[in-house]
């Protein structure tokens, strides 16, 4: 795959996970980078993220990580043999640890890199953090690749 193709790839990926009226994105979550095995996300926020306690809520952070690590299990990366790259992902499988309590009113960013990229089955490692670098949140996550009809 030529680099010009692989930023189509990566522009097709985000701009299917960013499209309107999805569940991530009806919540204020957006992909906002890309690249061989990996993606970072941006959450900015408000009172509707919060929990009873004032802090975001634990659901938050689960879809987070499971945004980006489903877009980072479609991208392309060197020296695999799959051809579902850019594919349709489905989680088989999450485990979330929560880490420490985010802020309401700040900035969320989530991260997911490549633990192992098979034909069908991917594993994504990814975490969750606050304005000031600390993590909040990390998991690892389990997709199941599908090809596009």
């Amino acid at each position: 795959m030529t680099e010009q193709e692989k930023e189509i790839l990566y522009a097709n990926v985000m701009k299917r996970a960013n499209q309107r009226d999805t569940f991530g994105v009806e919540n204020g979550m957006r992909i906002v980078a890309m690249g061989e095995g990996w993606a970072r996300g941006e959450l900015h926020t408000e009172v509707r993220h919060g929990n009873p306690m004032g802090i975001v809520h634990g659901g938050v952070y689960c879809t987070l990580l499971d945004q980006v690590g489903g877009a980072a299990a479609c991208s392309p990366v060197a020296g695999t043999a799959a051809c579902s790259r850019g594919a349709l992902c489905r989680t088989v499988t999450c485990d979330v640890r929560f880490l420490a309590a985010g802020a309401v009113g700040g900035t969320l960013t989530s991260h997911a890199e490549a633990v192992r990229m098979g034909h069908s089955i991917v594993v994504m490692r990814a975490w969750v953090e606050d304005d000031g670098g600390t993590v909040c949140a990390d998991g690892i996550y389990t997709f199941r690749m599908k090809a596009e009809k």
